[in-house]
């Protein structure tokens, strides 16, 4: 993996889909990778809280008080199981990603199909990779307790060895359990990791293998609402009210396995592969989102009772080349991808209530079901691609121009649960080309420009529609961005440009017709710093400004205005200080800024811009003779109250103020 930069909180590069692991400097796009160490120092349970306490281009649109995980990247939203496994699809738990395995968290902002290939729905906004951790030359034992408020305790091993004359054989394996009541009201969860990675690094030949096991169990997950239209928003209650029922629940089981192996042919060749399992399966009954029904917080809810699972089966091989046409330097990578995912579903519904997000009403039981329809194949997602690209470096890599394209096709099918007749079939393909050029006018400085596109599966005319039959192709999502780099050796900073245009699908109000003639488009400057400003002191974060635009709407009604739940100004900014009046004491802080969303397409309701702050502390020492750091850090210390929005017009609470307590101890 690319080494870590100064400071240690985040890596000097990535990878970059099939075109393998790059310097972020050599790179024509938007590209960060978060180290375990950040993970470790901000005792994060899930990947979305690391993305959103770092980078502001990245928000939670759901919040951890939920089962499952969502983000909103350049204000697209993207959902948990988009994100890759070591560079593959479908193999991460589609609610949400323990970060006990995970040795780093790479973003790329932006469209990723070029790169990627499509992922299961779309993820415009970027793509998330989760890289699992891997046995290091040092031997490695490391217990750790951990303690979150109200009552929620946790302990995780960790540990690593190499073997062999050259230690060309590694394993890693890492366990972790935590369990207890949270800050909401009657909410308690009971989460376990289990992981194993076996790794051998020979002169040509590299292989990796992975198996990672996840259940989770949360009772009375928090969920959010959605507003009915025209009313105004009400004042965010307190984070701590809960709407869920006694008697809600949500359990996950997730099983991933996956290998991967790079044979050099020669020095110039090398041959690579990847194939990846996932079985993830799932119970809940919960409360699927109250509607807001008047300024007042009086909400109209339900209950359902869901049972299902996902087959996943994903892989990629390719071959990657260097050669040389006179002064030219030439890495050309041909590879193809697959992914095929197969979904069941059943699902118990009941009837309605009435209850406030002040004062929630409490069942005893869900009441009579009103429909029902049993366990059943639901779906089928069959996505195959080809991709080619050629790296172009002049210069010694002062110049690099990246050129290449990725044919994708895919196939889905649903079914009708009781009958398990087709109910609708969808076979079509589409092309995304890319180009990106680099140019560093000196080593310390990159000026970049790239072109990609995202594919998303072309959508199904709604009931009403003239066309209800119609197959859209893959639309694809168009990106312009330029930007620059800076590394100064112990800090660095990046600055961006992009353009994004989404296409949507929109019904004439007078044909009826359904065409993908609907438009968002986010336009944006992110500014990324990270890195020690001064000896002892380090920074993460950032700047994003955003202009999200429905610019073609049905009827052209709502032209123009804002995009739902697109803020136009996110702001992140961590702190660390090694302080010098005692050793191994580290003070830590940190602010997030989130201006005001809009909920509505017509602009009429929106929620309030919000700040957090969040402070800590480390200590690192040694407790018979052992090295030991001790961690403790407050998030949103002055316990605001607020909403947060995303792209679909659902609003949910913000978290309470939390104690976060972990003791860690080399052995």
């Amino acid at each position: 993996m690319p080494p870590t930069y100064a400071g240690g909180q985040v890596a000097r590069g990535a990878r970059l889909g099939f075109l393998g692991n790059k310097d972020y400097m050599a790179t024509p796009f938007s590209l960060t990778s978060y180290t375990e160490q950040t993970i470790r120092d901000q005792q994060a349970t899930s990947v979305a809280e690391v993305l959103t306490n770092s980078d502001p281009s990245v928000r939670a649109a759901i919040g951890s008080s939920n089962r499952y995980d969502a983000l909103t990247i350049r204000g697209f939203r993207v959902e948990n199981s988009e994100a890759a496994l070591n560079g593959l699809y479908g193999l991460v738990p589609n609610y949400r990603i323990n970060p006990v395995p995970i040795e780093r968290i790479e973003l790329l902002k932006g469209p990723a199909a070029f790169l990627y290939g499509m992922a299961p729905q779309g993820s415009i906004g970027g793509a998330v990779n989760v890289v699992t951790k891997r046995a290091g030359d040092d031997p490695l034992t490391r217990l750790t307790a951990g303690y979150l408020s109200n009552a929620r305790f946790g302990t995780e091993l960790d540990v690593a060895r190499r073997y062999g004359e050259q230690k060309e054989w590694g394993v890693r394996f890492n366990g972790a359990i935590d369990g207890g009541n949270t800050t909401i009201d009657r909410q308690s969860v009971r989460d376990g990791v289990g992981s194993l990675g076996v790794d051998y690094r020979g002169d040509r030949f590299r292989w990796s293998a992975d198996v990672i096991y996840q259940d989770d169990w949360m009772r009375a997950a928090a969920r959010g609402y959605t507003p009915l239209p025209g009313i105004a928003i009400p004042n965010a209650p307190d984070p701590r009210i809960n709407l869920a029922q006694p008697f809600d629940y949500a359990k996950a089981q997730s099983v991933t396995g996956l290998t991967r192996a790079e044979y050099d042919l020669s020095s110039n060749v090398t041959l690579f592969g990847a194939i990846g399992a996932n079985r993830f399966s799932f119970d809940k009954q919960e409360a699927p989102g109250a509607t807001l029904l008047d300024s007042a917080g009086d909400a109209r809810s339900t209950s359902q009772f869901q049972i299902g699972k996902s087959e996943a089966v994903s892989g990629e091989a390719g071959v990657r080349s260097r050669f040389d046409t006179g002064p030219i330097e030439h890495e050309v990578v041909v590879s193809g991808s697959s992914l095929q995912r197969t979904n069941w579903l059943g699902q118990t519904n009941y009837g309605s209530y009435l209850t406030n997000i002040y004062a929630p009403t409490l069942l005893a039981w869900p009441g009579p079901p009103v429909s029902s329809y049993p366990e059943a194949k639901a779906s089928t997602l069959d996505l195959r691609s080809v991709g080619v690209a050629d790296t172009l470096s002049m210069a010694s890599g002062l110049v690099q121009l990246i050129v290449g394209a990725r044919q994708q096709q895919v196939v889905s099918s649903s079914f009708d649960p009781v009958s398990g007749l087709t109910t609708t079939h969808y076979d079509e393909s589409a092309t995304s080309p890319s180009v990106g050029l680099v140019v560093r006018p000196i080593q310390q400085l990159s000026v970049y420009a790239n072109y990609i596109e995202g594919l998303t599966p072309g959508p199904t005319p709604p009931s009403g529609a003239a066309n209800p039959n119609q197959v859209f192709a893959p639309f694809k999502t168009q990106q312009y961005e330029v930007g620059t780099k800076l590394d100064l050796g112990r800090f660095g900073a990046s600055l961006a440009v992009f353009q994004i245009s989404l296409p949507s699908g929109v019904i004439d109000p007078v044909t009826k017709i359904f065409s993908l003639d609907g438009e968002q488009r986010n336009r944006g400057i992110e500014l990324n710093t990270f890195g020690e400003v001064a000896s002892g002191v380090r920074i993460l974060g950032g700047v994003t400004l955003l202009d999200a635009r429905l610019t073609k709407t049905a009827g052209h009604l709502n032209d123009g205005h804002y995009a739902i739940g697109a803020p136009d100004l996110q702001g992140n900014l961590g702190v660390e200080w090694d302080t010098p009046f005692l050793p191994g004491l580290t003070a830590t802080a940190r602010a997030i800024y989130t201006s005001k969303s809009y909920v509505s397409a017509d602009n009429l309701q929106d929620v309030p811009s919000w700040t957090t702050f969040d402070i800590g502390a480390r200590y690192a020492t040694k407790l018979a003779g052992r090295p030991t750091t001790f961690r403790a850090s407050i998030t949103n210390v002055l316990d605001k109250r607020y909403w947060i929005a995303n792209p679909t017009g659902y609003v949910i609470s913000g978290m309470p103020r939390t104690l976060w307590l972990s003791m860690s101890m080399d052995f």
